[in-house]
């Protein structure tokens, strides 16, 4: 009869808190990138960046912010619930796709052919490009 040398109990635990830790980590990952990419000119679209697990943050804040929240901040994800990146600014859709108006005395110069100069190719899609380096940076940073 065959014996098991590891508990396996414990084991699952241990995979269980990993696999949580690698999924916020990710998470992280994404929307620090995600806030990084916007365009900063008041902070206010940077600062309406929102994480939150089991349904989108629909809040707005009027403050501006120039760097991502700290990790520590980030939402502690339980199971399988999904974790949401929101921003609910009723300009962030022109920012991420463009339609500004092609007029750039009427914005100061901040724009080019209806896009952000500062984020030409929008932020959330770009880091979703870029995620798979984000994955794996976060299964590296849970594994030490």
């Amino acid at each position: 009869m065959a014996h098991w040398t590891v508990d396996l109990n414990k084991y699952c635990k241990d995979k269980e808190v990993e696999i949580r830790e690698v999924r916020k980590a990710y998470a992280f990952g994404l929307y620090s990138s995600i806030v990084k990419k916007t365009p900063y000119d008041t902070g206010r679209a940077r600062a309406n960046w929102n994480v939150s697990v089991g349904s989108p943050d629909k809040s707005e804040t009027e403050s501006g912010r120039k760097t991502p929240k700290s990790k520590d901040k980030m939402p502690d994800p339980k199971g399988d619930e999904s974790i949401y990146i929101s921003n609910n600014l009723p300009y962030i859709t022109t920012l991420e796709y463009g339609g500004f108006p092609k007029k750039p005395e009427k914005d100061g110069g901040k724009t080019v052919n209806g896009f952000s100069k500062q984020a030409p190719e929008g932020m959330v899609g770009v880091t979703l490009a870029n995620s798979e380096q984000i994955f794996n940076a976060a299964v590296r940073s849970v594994k030490k």
